[in-house]
């Protein structure tokens, strides 16, 4: 199973220990509501539990593409739970929800999903730079994915195309592809259907790798 990270210092196990120690009581707020002007929905994912993730923008509906045919990531859930965050000796502590968690061969990781516009004010900034410091102190892995990262991102379309016309498990059946095309799970594919999905996989992960590696600074500077 591919990796989007690696030699991380803690295990996959205390990934998770620690992200649950800092789950606040407080719940996500509605993502879905009646009213609103932001585009919002739900994404059918096979690595789901729930065989859907709900979405609050046409950026993290594409994010949640790239992360469907990734083969490193095994399962995603959106918006799961708000994490009390401790802001260190000078900041007061603050409450996050993650946009999205995935479940990877080596452990959780958060990812935070951000349109340029929401960081350039320096409030934003600041709130960034400390949910980012606090999770690094947590050795929590942590990406940041920007609209620029996508519109900049060559196979953006092709993810959409691939997803568009994948087969989808018919009357409740799953039938599993061979382990080596991850977030397929159909009837029947053809081979050139089965390459193009293998190789949009490769481009994903090398993204989220990149992504990965990433520091806020490297990031912010991206907000211009």
């Amino acid at each position: 199973m591919p990796t989007i990270f690696i030699n991380w210092p803690i295990t996959a196990a205390q990934i998770s220990e620690r992200i649950e120690a800092i789950i606040s009581s407080r719940s996500p707020r509605k993502v879905i509501t009646r009213s609103g002007r932001n585009v919002r929905g739900y994404f059918p994912s096979l690595k789901s539990h729930s065989r859907k993730e709900k979405f609050e923008s046409n950026l993290e509906a594409s994010v949640l593409g790239i992360l469907e045919i990734s083969s490193a990531v095994k399962q995603l859930r959106t918006h799961p739970y708000v994490l009390l965050l401790s802001g260190g000796a000078d900041t007061k502590d603050l409450f996050y929800t993650p946009d999205v968690e995935i479940e990877t061969a080596n452990g959780k990781v958060i990812i935070e999903i951000k349109g340029l516009p929401y960081l350039k004010s320096q409030k934003s900034k600041t709130r960034y730079r400390s949910i980012c410091q606090a999770l690094r102190r947590q050795r929590i892995p942590f990406i940041t994915i920007l609209s620029s990262d996508i519109e900049q991102w060559s196979t953006q379309d092709e993810v959409q195309q691939l997803l568009k016309a994948r087969p989808w498990p018919r009357y409740g059946t799953r039938k599993q592809l061979p382990s080596d095309v991850p977030g397929l799970d159909a009837d029947e594919c053809s081979e050139e259907f089965l390459e193009r999905w293998r190789k949009a996989s490769e481009e994903c992960d090398a993204l989220l790798s990149r992504l990965m590696r990433r520091g806020p600074d490297e990031t912010l500077a991206q907000v211009a």
